[in-house]
């Protein structure tokens, strides 16, 4: 929990949010990673606060899958072509904070090299958790593993910090010794069928002290969902090892079929 401390630390007062704002405004100018403006306020962190209220109009314009959060195309579907939460697998659902774009795609990217995220990163994870069916279940929270070897060269597990600060919001235990990433995974190409995925994933993830998952319901922590394979497969194994329930919770989530 060392992060989430240090971080929680660093939240402005409203006192003196305007003296920090002043210095990076005038004495520390920080480029807009999605426009290319100013950014006004620490608060919106790599994002000017134009980037971020159109992320807001974008979240808020779409609607989404009701079984993996997915942004729907069609007015009237309820799931997305080819949910990878249709078929009976490792999660009951998944919630994201939004479309991987724009302002929260570039706080992501920034997220990968630095273990820390801004105020208005925080309020969306927020968002992605009161959107989450049956929360008030959850037991514990299990960011997704890195490789111990990717983990040194980072320095840090993104997924961790992710989940660090969901714990701090919701006063739920993360759990972050029970699974482990026994060996490293391709990256996933593009055109890869789900089965050929999942394949390359058999045997990935284990679970080394059962005692801790079983009986629990459990929120898997991500900072991008894509095509759901590994989480799938992470809640599969935790199933087999007597979890009682695995869900998922990402600060974005890949475009797939949504609208543009």
């Amino acid at each position: 929990m060392g992060e989430c401390a240090r971080e929680w630390g660093e939240r402005v007062g409203a006192g003196w949010g305007w003296v920090r704002d002043l210095g990076l405004g005038v004495l520390y100018p920080e480029e807009c990673r999605v426009c290319g403006g100013r950014v006004e306020e620490w608060t919106g962190g790599v994002a000017c606060r134009a980037c971020w209220r159109r992320m807001d109009e974008r979240r808020a314009g779409l609607r989404r899958c009701q079984r993996c959060g997915g942004w729907l195309a069609e007015e009237d579907a309820r799931s997305c072509p080819g949910c990878p939460l249709q078929e009976e697998g490792g999660l009951v659902v998944a919630r994201s904070a939004g479309p991987h774009e724009g302002a929260l795609r570039e706080s992501v990217l920034w997220l990968k090299r630095h273990p820390r995220m801004a105020w208005r990163v925080r309020e969306s994870l927020r968002r992605a958790w009161e959107d989450l069916p049956g929360r008030e279940g959850i037991d514990l929270l299990i960011p997704v593993p890195l490789h111990p070897s990717r983990q040194r060269e980072r320095g840090f597990n993104q997924a961790e910090v992710i989940a660090c600060w969901l714990g701090k919001m919701t006063g739920l235990p993360v759990e972050t010794t029970s699974l482990v990433r026994r060996r490293p995974t391709e990256r996933h190409r593009l055109g890869m069928g789900r089965r050929e995925r999942s394949r390359s994933l058999e045997g990935a993830f284990v679970v080394r002290a059962p005692r801790l998952v079983e009986g629990q319901s459990l929120l898997l922590v991500d900072d991008v969902m894509t095509t759901g394979t590994t989480a799938l497969a992470i809640g599969e194994t935790l199933l087999k090892e007597g979890a009682s329930a695995v869900r998922l919770v990402t600060l974005t989530r890949a475009p797939g079929g949504m609208p543009r």
